[in-house]
């Protein structure tokens, strides 16, 4: 008989995995719900300021769902490292009311580009700037969808 040290199944397992699918699903369906009866998902024949957030909550909560029933329950422990992507989008997403929707995201990219994937400063705030133009143009101008303003923009409109 050998004596080698094994540990019991269940150590080594975290929650926290499930417990973030969870979240996700809840902003997913809050996100939705706002889209839905705050901001107006269709509007005077096209899509009002609601329909991408209910598109894309409903999205993310049904892609949770997936999730949960596709793994199980307890799963491998995960490192706080890989919860970066959730705090960050989480802080933009609470941004929005004082940088409005486009300068938070915007705000997101460069800052995600810079502090995590370690690209310049300059490359990091063209390429925010770019996506942040171009979610205007596109979604603004083109699609005339309305965003929500944030405290701080609603002097500048």
């Amino acid at each position: 008989m050998s004596s080698v040290n094994q540990e019991p199944a269940h150590e080594g397992r975290s929650w926290l995995s499930p417990l973030v699918t969870l979240g996700i699903i809840v902003m997913g369906l809050a996100w939705a719900g706002f889209g839905w009866w705050k901001y107006g998902v269709w509007m005077h024949n096209g899509p009002g300021a609601g329909f991408f957030p209910v598109v894309m909550g409903l999205g993310a909560a049904l892609l949770g769902g997936y999730e949960l029933l596709r793994r199980r329950f307890e799963t491998d422990r995960v490192s706080w490292r890989n919860l970066w992507p959730a705090v960050a989008m989480g802080l933009a997403i609470a941004s929005i009311p004082l940088f409005g929707m486009v300068l938070a995201m915007t705000l997101f990219i460069v800052l995600w580009m810079a502090l995590i994937e370690r690209q310049s400063w300059l490359k990091s705030t063209v390429i925010g700037a770019c996506a942040g133009g171009a979610i205007y143009l596109l979604f603004g101008m083109w699609l005339m969808v309305a965003f929500p303003e944030g405290a701080l923009m609603a002097p500048f409109t």
